[in-house]
């Protein structure tokens, strides 16, 4: 800085002595503060995208179908980079932790970014102080689903009364996932109680719910969908606001007669907090450009996610109202992970 201002001196003196005076000496100052190069354009190079989950989750799926039709609208390469671990915490805690250049994201879910911190004190980031909201991606509700034989509830009713006659048992993907705490939740609904088995993953948890060795289950729709179609499950009740486009013949909880009944898994694509404010524009602005394709809405319908296409504010919004609901929720069960 000292070689600068030394090359600088002779200009201003001269330009001093030709009578330019104050507006040239302010030109000056403004090239010694400023610098020679002016603000790099973004993005420069590749996003990283990081997945919480391993290649074939829904997660995943969604982050793949994301990043390539983010890559137009913003003018780079986004990069698909799977970090599985703790349930989804070594991948959002490592984003949680990186250099907010706003070259590292992630896609978060409920429970990477709410139920995890909420249940386990491995678990030591805060989506409200350590991330920023890009775009509030996609959603997808549950199917409560039971085994497709005579024996099994037909109705979301007889469901209920088989929970309240007692020794019932429901499944779930994982201790603590967001299956787990709809299920439990239905449960505490109807007024039952009921035995949470909990599986590693939706493939084991299912498969025992069609064999009837667990009374039912309240899966997302993506995973359930195909033993549905295949007949060996049947789809009792939705947790939407509405009947799906998926299961039109399929009633919700709340036509059920469960009023106020609704749950739904969903994505939101995050960075770290300290992200400027310019980066998050650009990358909120490519990604609602991405979900607003026709292409991308029927590939999401496939998958049986919801476009949800939100902003940084309203993402920021809904995740606040989601966690006041959670965290409510979990300390009315006293439900905790160790």
């Amino acid at each position: 800085m000292k070689k600068k201002l030394e090359r600088l001196l002779p200009g201003l003196k001269s330009a001093l002595k030709r009578g330019l005076g104050q507006g040239l000496m302010a030109w000056a100052a403004a090239a010694f503060i400023a610098g020679p190069a002016a603000a790099a354009p973004y993005p420069e190079q590749p996003v990283h995208l990081i997945v919480a989950f391993a290649p074939g989750t829904g997660s995943d799926a969604l982050s793949r179908l994301l990043a390539q039709s983010m890559e137009g609208p913003l003018g780079q390469s986004v990069i698909v980079e799977n970090r599985p671990g703790g349930g989804g915490i070594l991948g959002t805690d490592y984003v949680a932790r990186a250099n907010p250049d706003g070259y590292t994201l992630t896609t978060g879910t409920t429970s990477t970014l709410l139920t995890n911190p909420l249940l386990n004190s491995n678990a030591r980031y805060k989506v409200e102080k350590d991330f920023r909201a890009i775009c509030g991606l996609a959603r997808s509700a549950f199917v409560i689903v039971t085994a497709n034989t005579p024996q099994a509830p037909k109705t979301l009713r007889e469901l209920a009364a088989r929970l309240k006659a007692g020794n019932a048992t429901y499944a779930s993907s994982g201790m603590g996932t967001i299956v787990h705490l709809t299920g439990e939740r239905f449960v505490r609904t109807v007024g039952a109680k009921a035995t949470h088995v909990p599986y590693k993953g939706s493939a084991q948890s299912l498969s025992d719910v069609a064999a009837g060795v667990t009374l039912f289950s309240a899966e997302t729709t993506a995973a359930a969908l195909p033993l549905i179609r295949g007949g060996k499950l049947r789809a009792l009740a939705v947790t939407s606001e509405t009947r799906t486009a998926e299961l039109p013949d399929v009633p919700t909880v709340i036509e059920s007669g469960y009023p106020g009944f609704t749950s739904y898994s969903w994505f939101a694509l995050m960075a770290p907090a300290g992200t400027p404010d310019n980066m998050v524009a650009k990358l909120s602005a490519s990604a609602q450009a991405a979900l607003g394709t026709p292409k991308m809405s029927r590939q999401l319908k496939t998958l049986g996610f919801e476009p949800m296409q939100l902003g940084p504010d309203q993402t920021k919004a809904f995740i606040s109202k989601e966690s006041v609901f959670w965290t409510d929720f979990l300390q009315k069960t006293g439900i905790r992970l160790e």
